[in-house]
């Protein structure tokens, strides 16, 4: 069977921190659920994978930009 690129489905995981895996749209609903707080309200490990979770962003909008 051919397959082409545009048949691809898309992926189920976008970012993978540590042996995390996160499922589309959860970063986002993270930074929605924790908007209404100052950084210094939120947990050490809430503050440190959004950290991450924008780094991988970052990296990823720079690839798509190349």
């Amino acid at each position: 069977m051919n397959y082409s690129a545009g048949m691809e489905k898309p992926p189920k995981y976008v970012a993978r921190i540590d042996n995390i895996y996160f499922i589309n749209r959860v970063g986002t609903s993270l930074r929605e659920a924790t908007s209404n707080l100052t950084a210094e309200e939120l947990p050490e490990n809430i503050r440190l994978l959004l950290r991450r979770l924008k780094r991988m962003e970052d990296r990823l909008k720079s690839r798509k930009g190349e």
